[in-house]
């Protein structure tokens, strides 16, 4: 069987990375954002969203409101973005906090950055980690 992805950089770039970029976009925005759009980048549905704003009083999704979206979403990248904040967003990761993170496996962390003997994972060295450790869907 054909696997789409062969290890988790593949992944992350055709999943996550354009997500990373539409949120920058939409957080530099000073206008109004829309439901369809928000649902559209975060993948949850409009009703979410239209619950989330008003659980938290949210008149309008700007920048601000758009964070607090991401904090409570119920989508992959919400909950990325969660466990992101819950570690502090360091400029260095543990390998614990990056399995945390990501959802990975501990021990598999541990064992690829042993393998390329990366102490502490920072943006430039994840992609390297990310592409060393496989896809599991």
């Amino acid at each position: 069987m054909f696997e789409k992805y062969q290890n988790y950089l593949e992944y992350y770039i055709d999943n996550i990375k354009p997500v990373i970029n539409e949120l920058d976009i939409a957080l530099k925005c000073k206008s109004r954002l829309k439901n369809k759009e928000i649902s559209k980048i975060l993948g949850i549905s409009e009703e979410e969203i239209e619950n989330l704003r008003k659980k938290h009083n949210l008149e309008a999704i700007n920048s601000d409101s758009l964070i607090k979206i991401m904090q409570e979403g119920s989508s992959s990248i919400c909950k990325i973005f969660q466990r992101e904040m819950e570690v502090g967003s360091p400029f260095t990761y543990t390998r614990d906090q990056l399995a945390y993170i990501y959802n990975f496996d501990k021990d598999l962390v541990n064992y690829v950055c042993e393998d390329l003997n990366i102490k502490e994972i920072t943006w430039q060295s994840m992609p390297i980690v990310f592409g060393s450790l496989p896809y599991i869907d």
